[in-house]
């Protein structure tokens, strides 16, 4: 009975073990498989982490410090085709390069980013090489369209000034003048942009100014024939005669005193405010052109101007002229054609402020005076030269 009972449990016992032992080698299968899949996912990872797509850092760091020296080298202004190309580039590299990043690592994809930055490098080394290059260059092509500048202004103040301009065209040349300055201490003090800016600011308003003067003056000067053939015969009577004449220049605001053919003598004189173009009627501020004579000589207490001496205007081709003008109806029919033209003193007064009249100043209206005789023949003319040599 006692024998049975211990084959019974040495049966269990063995069949136990039989069981922990099948569970145990399956814990171990189970323990083996998981370390493999594991070791297999952590291979696949490693490489998947070794031949993922990598960012383009390297190269957004080389891009930072290339256009870094091309704008120290002004590369923005002296190529600013290349220097935009490059910023416009890296922009769009950067966006994309974000956008990757914000996906799953094994799902980012560089390439397109990686395109975009190489193109943006290669565009800042081209900024930095031709700003270099550019910069002599545009140095030379800016000192020398200032100097055309300045020299277009030295032209408006020593001929332009004297025009019957709108105040709109005189602001023109004066803002000009103004940002030429301004560009000029922006270059020595090495701000290019705002040289470039202030030079072409300037450019633009000295234009607009000569383009209307140049276009009142071209006008004004189809008459410049008939102010030759009156100065021609002028300079051929005093020849011819042995005497002096006088021919006044409007546009240079000179009187040229020829004496048996051959000029004496200049002065320098003042018209009316109007003067830039022929007398048309009375109360115009206008100084008439056409060829007169000395028709009087007024000494002081006969002048209101020092001393004077008084032109025929009227005469037959001013008389013909205004009938002609009012038939047009160029002048109105209330208005006359006036008078009282004289060559006087009082002047001087470094402006155009008379009625109508040429002024002197006393000194050179005695010198004058004293040369000029009733019936000496004074000529007056919108320019004894030709208006492409005055521009010139």
């Amino acid at each position: 009975m006692f024998l049975s009972r211990t084959n019974v449990s040495a049966t269990k016992w063995f069949s136990d073990s039989k069981i922990i032992s099948v569970k145990s080698g399956i814990i171990k299968k189970t323990f083996y498989f998981v370390g493999i899949a594991s070791l297999v996912f952590l291979i696949v990872m490693a490489l998947l982490i070794l031949f993922m797509d990598k960012p383009p850092m390297e190269d957004f760091r080389k891009f930072n410090e290339i256009l870094a020296k091309a704008k120290s080298a002004n590369a923005d202004v002296y190529a600013p085709e290349y220097f935009q190309a490059a910023e416009t580039n890296y922009k769009y590299a950067f966006i994309e390069l974000k956008r990757q990043n914000e996906k799953l690592f094994f799902q980012r994809n560089f390439s397109k980013a990686k395109e975009l930055i190489v193109v943006a490098l290669l565009k800042a080394e081209l900024a930095q090489n031709e700003g270099g290059t550019n910069k002599d260059t545009q140095k030379a092509r800016f000192l020398k369209e200032t100097e055309l500048l300045r020299k277009k202004l030295d032209s408006y103040h020593d001929f332009f000034i004297k025009l019957p301009l709108r105040i709109q065209t005189r602001k023109d040349y004066e803002f000009g003048k103004l940002s030429v300055e301004e560009s000029m201490n922006a270059f020595e003090k090495g701000d290019f942009a705002k040289a470039n800016k202030k030079l072409n600011e300037g450019k633009a308003r000295i234009s607009y100014a000569d383009n209307e003067a140049n276009a009142h003056l071209k006008e004004y000067f189809t008459h410049f024939g008939k102010w030759q053939s009156w100065v021609q015969s002028t300079i051929a009577a005093s020849a011819s005669n042995k005497s002096y004449a006088l021919v006044i220049d409007k546009i240079k605001h000179k009187g040229f005193l020829y004496y048996n053919g051959k000029l004496n003598k200049e002065y320098d004189v003042e018209f009316g405010k109007n003067w830039i173009g022929d007398k048309m009627y009375a109360g115009d501020y206008a100084t008439p052109e056409g060829r007169y004579i000395i028709s009087r000589k007024k000494g002081g207490r006969d002048s209101g101007y020092y001393k004077a001496m008084m032109l025929n205007y009227p005469n037959s081709e001013d008389l013909s002229n205004f009938a002609a003008r009012r038939r047009s109806g160029l002048i109105p029919k209330s208005r006359g054609i006036g008078g009282l033209i004289e060559i006087h003193g009082n002047g001087g007064k470094g402006v155009d402020w008379t009625k109508g009249c040429v002024a002197l100043t006393d000194d050179k209206i005695d010198e004058l005076y004293s040369k000029m005789s009733v019936g000496s023949p004074v000529t007056i003319v919108g320019s004894t030269v030709a208006l492409s040599d005055l521009l010139n």
